[in-house]
């Protein structure tokens, strides 16, 4: 059984369809990020972000081989189960407000019909947070294509990309973006000139936002999973 703070860890990285579609190409094998997207049809860019983040929940690893190529692999599968079923006995025409206030009620009554009601506001946050994710999937492309009349070479672009989810080390840009700690630093030095970026105890982040910027949703229950 996972405790909350995980379901809900795992919950923000199963709301991105493309990242769903990731973990399901890596339960059958290792891939490299050009095959992902190649096989995905998903831009390389943010193949390597939906990357990032599952890496750094520990839902995937990586390794190299003699060319330095990274593969990408699921460091622990996992099943996400869903159970529907029929109520033996119709639902009462009355409201179910009269339930919760019938004396005659069985025990527990009123907390088993909050928690259904809790199951539905869970839902609905859930297809808002699919329809958010799709959002920032759009404007990241933008970013990219609109980047390449704006930034000296791509992996401006692509640092900038990486900053928007947490600050980070040169070694972990490094790391994330796939390039050289001198490329990166270099790159860096070029987007803090331009006001893109900021340093603080030696991570960097985008100018003007706060240490702290991704707030994971948390379910309004645990889930066996």
């Amino acid at each position: 059984m996972m405790d909350q703070d995980a379901i809900a860890h795992l919950l923000d990285i199963l709301g991105n369809r493309n990242r769903r579609r990731i973990i399901e190409l890596l339960r059958q094998k290792p891939c490299f990020v050009t095959e992902i997207s190649d096989r995905l049809v998903i831009n390389p860019k943010a193949v390597i972000e939906h990357l990032a983040i599952m890496q750094r929940e520990d839902v995937i690893s990586f390794y190299q081989d003699e060319k330095r190529r990274k593969y990408y692999y699921l460091v622990q599968d996992f099943q996400l189960s869903v159970k529907m079923s029929v109520p033996e006995q119709p639902p009462q025409s009355r409201p179910v407000a009269e339930v919760s206030d019938d004396s005659n009620a069985p025990p527990l009554t009123d907390k088993i019909l909050m928690i259904r009601r809790l199951l539905d506001s869970r839902e609905k946050l859930i297809e808002h947070l699919e329809a958010v994710e799709k959002d920032i999937d759009e404007m990241m492309n933008d970013v990219i294509v609109s980047g390449r009349g704006v930034f000296q070479n791509s992996i401006e672009s692509e640092i900038l990309l990486a900053l928007i989810y947490t600050p980070l080390t040169p070694i972990e840009l490094a790391d994330t973006v796939g390039h050289s700690i001198p490329e990166v630093t270099g790159s860096l030095r070029t987007l803090a000139a331009k006001g893109y970026v900021e340093s603080e105890a030696g991570r960097y982040r985008i100018k003007g936002t706060q240490k702290s910027m991704v707030v994971p949703v948390q379910p309004a229950l645990p889930m066996r999973l």
